[in-house]
């Protein structure tokens, strides 16, 4: 079994990494990789290949950013022919090839070569001889055989076939001009809250809240934020001059300067960029990602965590605060975290250090942790 991975974006587009069965191939940002790619999202050793007669397997080597194997992050994956690998910014697709048919494809163009080499050779012999190859000398005729063949009448030649008369062509029809172009549309200016490709691009390659900004907007499922606006009043003013869709977590009569706020945020939002510049590291609250609408999501953080007291008042564990939730998830139980995930398959929020990003998901031992460094520890 020999492996195939063709690199789909970047300025190595096009090239490929081939690992042939045995062999162990390393991908990275930077040597002791045997593939070096330039790539600041990879981390110096990201991932592994390797190959052996049961098949080839990718495994991740505890990057930073991870690995995906269409669209799911893993530790260590079979790789199928035609699946999409991602690492970094880079894209990859996968093809597979038995030793078989490499072999096979190999004699072949052997045998062609030899058979163009001779061609090659007979043609150079005809060139430099003057004659064609395989001719034969011709022979004197002899005296009696010059006679018999003087003596015999020469052939009649074949009466000429009647000459047709010419008749002219027909004139080519010719072509009518061709209709003018439609005119181009003209692009729409692009909507309120939009970042344009390339401020995106630059933006997270040069700083730690461009790679936070990454991270989070490329999750597989949508992303969404519990965001606490008793923090800070600047909150309800960035809720209030998006597009993004929000809405209080309390009924709506109550005072939302002190309410919590569930937000969906559009692709390539350019309030989540203003939120992780003003409030990362502020616990503002954290982020989450849900395959649910916001009002199903909303409605089930009101039934399953939230508590109605006989006068009516509502009561909260705010357990959106970070420097609560984070503990709390490292100690619970399997079934406290089951109550808290429902149907969130992972929390986002800041550590101690805002330099790392802390990822929650659920597990049959309840919550497991993994942390992104967002930038070189002071």
């Amino acid at each position: 079994m020999r492996l195939v991975l063709e690199i789909l974006s970047g300025s190595k587009r096009g090239k490929q990494i081939k690992v042939e069965a045995g062999e162990t191939v390393r991908v990275g940002r930077a040597r002791p990789a045997e593939v070096a790619l330039d790539d600041n999202f990879m981390s110096g050793l990201h991932f592994a290949l390797k190959c052996d007669p049961k098949g080839c397997r990718v495994r991740d080597l505890n990057s930073r950013n991870g690995t995906k194997v269409n669209g799911e992050l893993i530790i260590e994956a079979p790789l199928k022919d035609g699946d999409q690998l991602f690492a970094g910014r880079t894209n990859f697709s996968v093809r597979l090839e038995s030793t078989k048919t490499s072999v096979s494809k190999s004699l072949s163009r052997s045998r062609a070569d030899s058979l163009s080499n001779r061609r090659q050779s007979r043609k150079l012999g005809r060139s430099l001889s003057g004659k064609p190859s395989g001719s034969r000398p011709s022979k004197s005729l002899s005296g009696a055989k010059r006679k018999e063949a003087a003596a015999k009448p020469a052939p009649e030649a074949p009466p000429s076939p009647p000459v047709k008369p010419v008749v002219p062509s027909p004139p080519a029809p010719v072509d009518a001009p061709p209709a003018p172009a439609p005119p181009r549309p003209v692009p729409a200016p692009p909507p309120s809250g939009f970042i344009s490709a390339v401020a995106l691009d630059s933006y997270e390659a040069a700083s730690m809240a461009g790679r936070l900004f990454h991270i989070l907007s490329h999750q597989h499922q949508p992303l969404m934020a519990l965001i606490d606006a008793i923090r800070d009043r600047e909150i309800l003013e960035l809720l209030q001059t998006h597009a993004d869709e929000h809405q209080s977590l309390y009924r709506s009569e109550q005072d939302p300067k002190i309410a919590p706020h569930l937000v969906r945020f559009a692709p390539r939002s350019a309030l989540l960029k203003q939120m992780i510049q003003k409030g990362w590291g502020r616990q503002w609250g954290l982020y989450l990602t849900s395959a649910l609408s916001l009002q199903d999501l909303r409605q089930y953080f009101r039934t399953a965590l939230m508590v109605t007291m006989p006068d009516g008042v509502e009561l909260f564990s705010r357990f959106y605060d970070p420097r609560f939730f984070r503990t709390f998830l490292e100690s619970c139980t399997t079934a406290e975290a089951e109550a808290y995930f429902g149907p969130v398959t992972a929390y986002f929020m800041e550590d101690e250090r805002p330099e790392i990003l802390l990822e929650f998901t659920i597990s049959n031992t309840g919550a497991e942790k993994k942390g992104h460094l967002l930038s070189p520890l002071n």
